[in-house]
Parts: C-alpha cells; structure tokens; sequence
C-alpha cells in the first residue's frame, strides 16, 4: 500500500513495459464471465491502433466492494471475486486486477460507503502522478446504457477531465453509436466540445451474448454446462470447489 493510503496500480512502472494508457473498467464481476475478458480486450487493441501504440494498453480491473448503480449487494465476496477475477486473467497480456475499493472497503469496516468512479479515478490518478506515470492517460471504460444515465453520476464532469470515458457499443452498422449520439444530447448536460469528446471514445465491439445474471441463474440452478460456455474453465472450477451461487436446499 502507497504512502497514501492506495493499493499499488498493478502496471510496469517504467522501461519499454511502462503503458501508454490505461483503460479502467469497472464492476461487480459477479462472476466474472467470457464477455468481461474479450470486449475490454477488444477495445483495448482498438485504441492501441487509433494511438499507434501496439503492445502498450493496460486494462486494469476494478472490482467494486458495493457499487452506487446497483441495489444488492455482491453475492460472492471480495475475496471471491476477485481470485475469480484473476483467474479469469490468466495468460491474458496486460491486463490486471487492482484492488483499491475492496481494500478500502475492508478498512472501513461494516461504515462503507458505494465505491464511486470518481473516487477511484482520483486515487489512480494519484498513485500514477506519485510514481512516474503522470504522462499517461486514463480511459475508463462502460457501456451505452451507462454512458446515457452518466450525467447522473457523481462528479460526471470531473470523471471525463480525469478518464476520458470509451464506450462499448455492439452494432457494427453505426446505429448504435448513432442512437448513442442522440440520447447523450438529449441530455441537455454535455456541451457541444463533450459530446464531440463521448463521440471520439466510441468502439463498436461486436456481440457475445452473456451477462452475470444469467451466469449466476445457471449457477443455482446446477446446469453447469450451460455456465460453462460463459466461463473461464478454471473460474467454473473455482465456483463448483467453493459452492458459490448454488441455491441451497435444492
């Protein structure tokens, strides 16, 4: 842990492996599945290409101890995530796990309040500018429907001025980030310079069919294999070993 309070952003810190940029993404990981590996791989090599900076983009995940969006609480814990996580990781190049809201979480005990972007953003940005890596920029990476309801986050303003935000949309048509356009400036919150800025950060990433409710639906109801065309091979296996999400006195 830094000086600071901050858990260490797991990136090369200098030399040839240093990153040119960082994208962000965020979640519960609830569990993780085959889509939250693939599409940030996708737009991570997307804006690698735009940069001209191949081999050089990190994606450092966050798994949220409680986030803001989302009423329930984790069904598995921390802990559990995040070694799911990791696993999921496995032999995928740069790409890492950071751990800063759970472990602020831990420290605060049962007093913990919802991890919010920005506040991860800040510390990030932080824990770079300490360490020799103020030069490299943020992103942070969500979803359409997140970048429509962004306004209404904490802070929205001060997320773009720390990560400018990259949006996954899935229809390579260009309807989807047209339908994108529209809605964000139906807002009425973003200027004309922003909605340039939310346009400039769109990646079209194609469609894998999974979400973590479904996973987790699957889970407790023991089709295992239908979980394991959304799964990491070693995650199910972590899942079954641990007893995770499976509905008890069935």
């Amino acid at each position: 842990m830094s000086a600071h309070g901050v858990t260490p952003l797991p990136v090369p810190t200098s030399g040839a492996d240093a990153p040119a940029f960082i994208v962000i993404f965020g979640g519960t990981f609830d569990p993780p599945h085959v889509g939250h590996v693939e599409l940030p791989r996708r737009v991570r090599d997307e804006l690698e290409r735009r940069a001209g900076v191949s081999g050089r983009g990190w994606i450092v995940y966050v798994p949220a101890s409680r986030s803001p969006h989302k009423a329930d609480a984790p069904v598995a814990s921390d802990a559990d995530r995040v070694a799911m996580l990791n696993l999921a990781l496995d032999g995928v190049a740069r790409a890492a796990v950071w751990t800063d809201e759970v472990d602020r979480s831990q420290r605060a005990g049962p007093n913990v309040e919802p991890s919010y972007s920005v506040q991860t953003l800040r510390r990030a940005r932080e824990w770079l500018d300490d360490h020799g890596l103020s030069g490299v920029p943020l992103r942070l990476l969500i979803g359409a429907d997140q970048a429509l309801s962004f306004h209404k986050w904490r802070d929205p303003r001060d997320i773009m001025r720390l990560a400018s935000p990259v949006v996954m949309v899935r229809s390579g048509s260009g309807a989807d980030a047209a339908a994108l356009a529209r809605g964000l400036e139906a807002t009425g919150f973003w200027t004309a310079d922003a909605l340039d800025k939310w346009a400039s950060g769109v990646v079209n990433v194609g469609r894998i069919d999974v979400s973590a409710t479904e996973t987790r639906a699957a889970l407790a109801r023991g089709e295992w294999a239908s979980a394991a065309s959304s799964m990491h091979p070693d995650v199910l296996a972590y899942v079954r070993d641990r007893g995770l999400y499976v509905r008890r006195g069935s």
